[in-house]
C-alpha cells in the first residue's frame, strides 16, 4: 500500500471520526436551550448526552464480530449512514422521547468508531507507526470538543437549534461519500495474516486486557466529566457569562489536540505505555481535586492539564496498548471491543452522576473524580505489574 494512500485514507478515517464526535457534543454546549425547546429540566437534557453512549455499551463487545462478518471499511459505512439518519430524525422532531431514541442511533456511530479505527490504523501501519497514528487518531475527541463548543452557539443563533442537527447530517453524508470512494482496507491484512478464529471468549481470557478495560472506565468518566460539565462549572459555579464559559470548555478540545499526538509518538519512541499512561493518571488525581479552587489566572491551566493528562497520555496510550496486549492479531478488534464497552459505560455514567453530584456541591463532584482517577492509577499499576510477572517466568 503506498504511503500517501494511507495517509490519505487516514485523513478520511480521522475527518469521520470528528464528525461522531462533534454529534456527541454538540448539545453540551447548548445544554440549557436544548432542555428549554423540549420543555424538560437540565438534568434531563444532560440524559441526552449520556444515551448517546447506549448503542456503545450494547454493542461494544458484539461489535467486534460484526466487523469480522462485515469488513471494516463495510461498517463504517454503516456507521456513518446511522449517524446521518439519527441527526436526521432529531432535525425534525420537536418530541424529547423521539430525540431521545434519535442519539441512540446516532450513538451507534460511536459504539464502533474507535476499534474500527484502531483496527485500519494497525493494518494501514502494521510496518511501523501505528503509535503515531494512534495518537493522532486520538485527537478525534478533542478536536470535535473544539468545534462543538465554539461553533454550536453560533450556529444556534444564526440558523436556530435545529440546524445543529442539519449541519452534522450534512457532514455525515460527505464522509460517508469519502469511504466509500477511498477507504481500502484488505481483508487479509485485517486480520494480521491471522486465519484462524477469534472469539470474544478468548480476548476475555486475557486479564490483562480486561483490567486495562476498568482503567479506561475510570478514565473515560473523567474525561467525559470534564468535557461535558465544564461549561456548568464555569457557568454555574464560577459564574462566567455562556460564552466565556464555553470558550474555556473548547481549550480542552484545542490544547489536546498536540498533546495526544505528543503521546503516541512518546510511545513509539519510548516503548514505555504504562509509564506515560501513569503519569497521566496521576495528573488527572490532583486535576480532578482542584477543580472547586479555581480562579480567573488558573482556569486556562485547568483546562491545559485536562486535555494533557486524561485524554492526551492515559488514553491515548491505552489505545495503543489495546493491541500490544492482544495475543494474536486477530484478536485486536475483541480486546478493543471490551475496553470499548467499559469505556462507553463510563462515558454513559459521567455526565448523570457529576451534574447531580454538582447539583449539591461541586466539592462532592471533584472527590467522585477524584477517586475514578485513583482507581485509574492503581488499576494502571495493576496491569504493568501483570506484564512483569509475565516476563519473569518466561510466559510473555
Amino acid at each position: 500500500m503506498k504511503k500517501n494512500n494511507k495517509w490519505l485514507m487516514f485523513l478520511i478515517l480521522l475527518i469521520s471520526a470528528i464528525t461522531v464526535g462533534v454529534s456527541q457534543l454538540k448539545i453540551a454546549a447548548v445544554m440549557q436551550d436544548v432542555a428549554s425547546a423540549l420543555n424538560v429540566s437540565t438534568t434531563q437534557a444532560a440524559l441526552l448526552m449520556s444515551v448517546f453512549t447506549i448503542a456503545g455499551i450494547v454493542l461494544a463487545i458484539p461489535g467486534a464480530a460484526i466487523q469480522d462478518k462485515m469488513g471494516p471499511k463495510n461498517l463504517l459505512l454503516l456507521l456513518m449512514a446511522c449517524l446521518a439518519a439519527g441527526n436526521i430524525l432529531g432535525a425534525v422532531s420537536g418530541s424529547f422521547a423521539v430525540v431521545v431514541v434519535s442519539r441512540i442511533i446516532e450513538g451507534i456511530s460511536y459504539a464502533m468508531i474507535i476499534m474500527v479505527g484502531v483496527t485500519m490504523i494497525n493494518t494501514w501501519f502494521a510496518d511501523g507507526g501505528a503509535s503515531t497514528a494512534t495518537g493522532i487518531f486520538n485527537t478525534f475527541a478533542a478536536v470535535a470538543n473544539f468545534i462543538a463548543m465554539n461553533a454550536s452557539i453560533p450556529i444556534m443563533k444564526t440558523m436556530g437549534l435545529r440546524a445543529l442537527w442539519w449541519v452534522v447530517a450534512g457532514l455525515s453524508v460527505l464522509c460517508l461519500l469519502l469511504v466509500a470512494l477511498f477507504i481500502q482496507v484488505p481483508r487479509a491484512a485485517a486480520d494480521g495474516g491471522d486465519n484462524s478464529k477469534a472469539t470474544i471468549g478468548e480476548a476475555f481470557s486475557n486479564l490483562r486486557v480486561d483490567v486495562l478495560s476498568l482503567a479506561m472506565f475510570c478514565i473515560a468518566f473523567v474525561l467525559f466529566g470534564f468535557i461535558t460539565c465544564y461549561p456548568q462549572l464555569f457557568q454555574g459555579y464560577y459564574g462566567l457569562t455562556a460564552e466565556t464559559a464555553n470558550f474555556y470548555s473548547s481549550l480542552n478540545g484545542l490544547f489536546g489536540i498536540p498533546f495526544c499526538i505528543l503521546c503516541g509518538v512518546l510511545v513509539e519512541k519510548t516503548g514505555k505505555p504504562f509509564v506515560i499512561a501513569i503519569i497521566g493518571a496521576v495528573g488527572t488525581a490532583l486535576l480532578c481535586y482542584t477543580m472547586p479552587y479555581l480562579g480567573p489566572s488558573t482556569y486556562i491551566v485547568h483546562v491545559l492539564v485536562s486535555a494533557i493528562c486524561p485524554g492526551g497520555l492515559v488514553m491515548t496510550s491505552i489505545f495503543c496498548l489495546a493491541p500490544m496486549l492482544s495475543k494474536r492479531p486477530a484478536l485486536i478488534g475483541y480486546s478493543m471491543s471490551i475496553i470499548n464497552m467499559l469505556y462507553y459505560i463510563g462515558v454513559f455514567a459521567s455526565t448523570p452522576v457529576i451534574v447531580g453530584a454538582a447539583a449539591s456541591s461541586w466539592k462532592g463532584a471533584s472527590l467522585i473524580m477524584t477517586a475514578a482517577a485513583a482507581g485509574a492509577v492503581v488499576l494502571l499499576f495493576v496491569v504493568a505489574s501483570m506484564g512483569s510477572k509475565e516476563a519473569s517466568s518466561n510466559v510473555k
